[in-house]
């Protein structure tokens, strides 16, 4: 189980791949162009070239000779819709069956629960009612149906690095200051693929991985907004939903501490 394959070396991917190798692990990944694809050799990855529309990526030999397939393209964006998503993935789920690829682990999103209130674990039945819900839900659900072990893991709103919603909210009307925040830091996210890649799940499982810190968008905006001396957001008065994401199961399955409860950038 020491070969991975990164489907997606972006924001997510290329740190993950660091970690691992420092781990011992062999690395192959995927990049959008032959730049990118050079740019992860010097990092030490095995590349290739893999565009989501394209049939020859599918027959793609970034396949071959992996034990554990971390997924982390985000198939669904906004604004974006792909007509033949379901098919994609299809083939896709397809080609892993075929090389025998032993463990996908996909990087999902709490989108599946849209604007369901209270404390939400994962048994709660989703019925999303958005294009990224509803689509990343039948994602999760033809992953799962594959002839593999499958590790479906529904991430809060990333932030880590530069990156932060504060940037785009800064200045701005902001209508949810009263929600509750449901994000998770780049450091934890990477450490529970790590602990899932190594303890080598024998069943399929899904996990919530939200920090269990969960202030209003109001305060949290306004108290990031001070740390960093920028304009906060303007709020105006919406629905009042207290929507927490639960993560204890990832926490309990793996004795998992999350290392950014605070969750500054």
């Amino acid at each position: 189980m020491n070969n991975i394959g990164i489907l997606g070396c972006g924001w997510i991917g290329i740190p993950l791949s660091k970690l691992l190798i420092k781990k011992g692990y062999s690395i192959k990944g995927t990049a959008t162009s032959i730049e990118k694809t050079q740019s992860l050799i010097k990092l030490g990855i095995k590349s290739y070239c893999y565009y989501l529309n394209n049939k020859d990526s599918l027959n793609s030999n970034f396949f071959k000779s992996i034990d554990v397939l971390v997924i982390t393209i985000p198939f669904v964006k906004k604004n974006k819709k792909l007509n033949n998503l379901e098919q994609l993935i299809n083939k896709l789920v397809k080609i892993i069956e075929n090389e025998s690829i032993q463990h996908v682990i996909y990087l999902s999103s709490i989108s599946v629960y849209d604007s369901l209130n209270g404390v939400i674990d994962e048994s709660i039945k989703c019925k999303p009612k958005s294009y990224s819900g509803i689509q990343t839900l039948k994602i999760e659900k033809l992953i799962l149906k594959g002839n593999f072990i499958s590790t479906i893991i529904r991430l809060g709103g990333l932030i880590g690095g530069n990156r932060h919603p504060i940037h785009f909210l800064s200045g701005n009307f902001y209508y949810n200051g009263e929600e509750l925040i449901n994000l998770i830091h780049q450091d934890d996210v990477l450490a529970i693929i790590l602990k899932i890649i190594e303890n080598k799940n024998n069943e399929d499982f899904v996990f919530n991985a939200v920090a269990p810190f969960h202030p209003s968008k109001k305060d949290y905006y306004s108290m990031i907004s001070s740390k960093m001396k920028i304009a906060p957001p303007k709020y105006i008065k919406t629905k009042n939903i207290k929507k927490i994401i639960n993560s204890k199961k990832v926490q309990e399955k793996y004795n998992f501490t999350f290392k950014r409860k605070d969750l500054l950038p």
